[in-house]
């Protein structure tokens, strides 16, 4: 069975509101396909919907379709007899696959080719049924693993199931959305409509109807009425899983709380430490040695690397001298843009071991282990790059309390020729962008329009900017103490210098309980609801017959598909195909 998405996952998309978000990835795309392939080249970046992007059961589906023509008629029916649209399907389908490729190229774009395939786990340049699907919430029957294809399959109908039941939910519990998000449809649909007036030029001045783009980005069936139709459900069933998870959290007693907690508490504590690393400097390549040079240059880097990191290891006493032996040790290229004289340099501190990505294993399993105690030293050798560790602090149960904030970024060109410039047009973006939330009437709306338009953040623009369960030791120093400023209120606005750029700064909500509180209220919460959830899957009401081999459904996935394959893959298409043929 697959995993539910995570209580944190839906805050986020929910939050994020549908509406806004749409309009940041609609604006450019607005030039309607006259090739007939369904999608122009150039609608990539169109509205992208906050779905869910983890797995359910998947449901069956029958479905009467007329050679792939996808009338909004032809229903896809359950047990119960209600009906839903293969229009419906096709929209979920679409929106799975443009929330992934859109989301991979934006990586591409800001950090460079390759980044986007290693974050998202799917690489753009790639057909979906050449990509194996990595992730660990979905397999096929058998145990094997999926294509990313037969996943985008997978996520269609895990999300309009999704959606349906909750609504559902939603209704049994005559559970009332607010008007703001009662009105996220419509807006959505004033949003795309406006946006696709103002990028006329882009199809040569012509004014396409929104119908008609709707109809090029969805499939033929798609109407105004369907997509309003399938916005307010998602609105309504996101409010309420949101609902839950908040209502379930907050429920829980302080012993239950701290009972989990004794399960395992070094999942959820933290510990300060220092850290150095020694790697091989080989020197550069020279185009004129022989293959035996090169090899013995790289030898000897390696050797002088591990000569180092065990000279320095012997000498660390105590914090102190691992200070300085840090910045005696440090290579020209590790001392550019770093003081190693200052704490900073060296000292990690609130570190939980979900933060500890960048350091091999053993190392975390050393930081982590009860037998470690302060002032103990480690000397670990991952693959040729060794990292000298000095416990300053062991595990503890950090009781800072958390918050969420939201931040659009306006990030230093490192590329810049004249670098003060550049800052001061950052500077000068930033100061714009605050006085235009300061003025307006709805100061987060226009927040989250700014961010979704103009924040550097790949990995949190396209959700309004927010961090959820902000506390110590996770961000650089002046935004954590903008974020955790005791007289912070909500709606606080401001702007934060740092390293990376500057940050137009929203302050969201203060939790009053510390992180290890929050991560088990939510664990337990939406460990709760997804078998809540389950339950109404597997119960008659949403049964569904005959299961999800149906040869109509693989007809109208293929439909779909050969869709896709035409209008965004046609070089990948191509360079298989060559491939075949020789």
């Amino acid at each position: 069975m697959a995993t539910q998405k995570t209580a944190q996952d839906y805050r986020e998309e929910r939050k994020a509101r549908l509406a806004k978000s749409a309009k940041q990835n609609s604006k450019k795309s607005h030039r309607l396909n006259t090739n007939g392939s369904g999608v122009n080249q150039k609608t990539k970046n169109i509205v992208t919907l906050c779905i869910c992007v983890a797995a359910a059961l998947a449901i069956a589906i029958v479905a009467c379709i007329n050679l792939g023509v996808f009338d909004r008629l032809k229903t896809i029916k359950t047990v119960d007899g209600k009906g839903y649209s293969a229009t419906e399907y096709e929209y979920y389908y679409k929106s799975s696959h443009f929330y992934y490729y859109n989301m991979s190229q934006q990586y591409d774009q800001y950090y460079g080719q390759g980044y986007g395939a290693m974050y998202t786990g799917f690489d753009p340049s790639k057909l979906p049924e050449e990509q194996e699907y990595v992730g660990d919430d979905f397999k096929l029957e058998d145990g094997t693993t999926p294509t990313w294809k037969q996943y985008l399959e997978h996520m269609a109908l895990t999300n309009m199931r999704r959606s349906i039941v909750l609504a559902d939910m939603a209704k049994d519990a005559n559970y009332k959305i607010s008007e703001a998000e009662a009105n996220e449809a419509k807006e959505m649909l004033a949003s795309l409509r406006q946006n696709i007036k103002d990028n006329a030029e882009q199809n040569n001045g012509q004014v396409v109807s929104l119908g008609k783009y709707l109809r090029a980005n969805y499939g033929r069936g798609m109407s105004e009425a369907l997509f309003k139709k399938i916005i307010d459900r998602e609105t309504l069933a996101n409010s309420y899983y949101e609902e839950l998870l908040e209502k379930t959290g907050n429920g829980y007693a302080e012993d239950k709380l701290e009972a989990e907690y004794k399960k395992d508490p070094a999942a959820y504590n933290s510990v300060d430490f220092r850290v150095f690393t020694i790697a091989p400097e080989t020197p550069a390549a020279d185009e004129n040695a022989t293959a035996e040079q090169t090899q013995a240059a790289q030898t000897k880097a390696a050797e002088d690397a591990k000569k180092k990191a065990n000279e320095m290891f012997g000498k660390i006493t105590d914090e102190a001298s691992f200070k300085a032996l840090a910045a005696q040790y440090a290579t020209d290229t590790q001392k550019e843009g770093t003081d190693f004289k200052e704490d900073a340099a060296t000292l990690t501190s609130y570190a939980r071991k979900d933060t500890l990505g960048g350091l091999p294993e053993s190392a975390v399993n050393w930081l982590f282990a009860d037998t470690t105690k302060a002032g103990a030293k480690k000397l670990i050798d991952e693959n040729g790059t060794y990292y000298l560790l000095m416990m300053v602090k062991p595990q503890y149960k950090d009781e800072t309390n958390v918050v969420d904030v939201r931040h659009i970024l306006y990030q230093f060109d490192e590329q810049a020729e004249d670098a003060a410039k550049d800052k001061a047009e950052k500077k000068a973006s930033a100061e714009a962008a605050l006085k235009k939330i300061q003025e307006s009437k709805d100061q987060l709306a226009t927040f989250l329009d700014i961010c979704a338009e103009e924040s550097a953040d790949t990995g949190s623009n396209q959700n309004g900017g927010l961090y959820q369960h902000v506390g110590k030791g996770q961000y650089v120093k002046s935004f954590e103490e903008w974020a955790l400023d005791p007289s912070r209120k909500e709606g606080d606005l401001g702007i934060v210098e740092t390293e990376y750029g500057y940050h137009v700064m929203y302050f969201e909500k203060a939790y009053n309980k510390p992180l290890w509180k929050v991560t088990i209220a939510d664990k337990l919460a939406d460990t709760e609801v997804t078998e809540t959830l389950d339950k109404a899957y597997e119960s008659g009401r949403y049964a569904v017959a005959n299961g999800d081999k149906n040869a109509t459904l693989k007809k109208l996935n293929t439909k779909i598909y050969d869709e896709l394959k035409a209008a965004y893959y046609a070089s990948a298409t191509a360079t298989t195909t060559a491939a075949a043929a020789q």
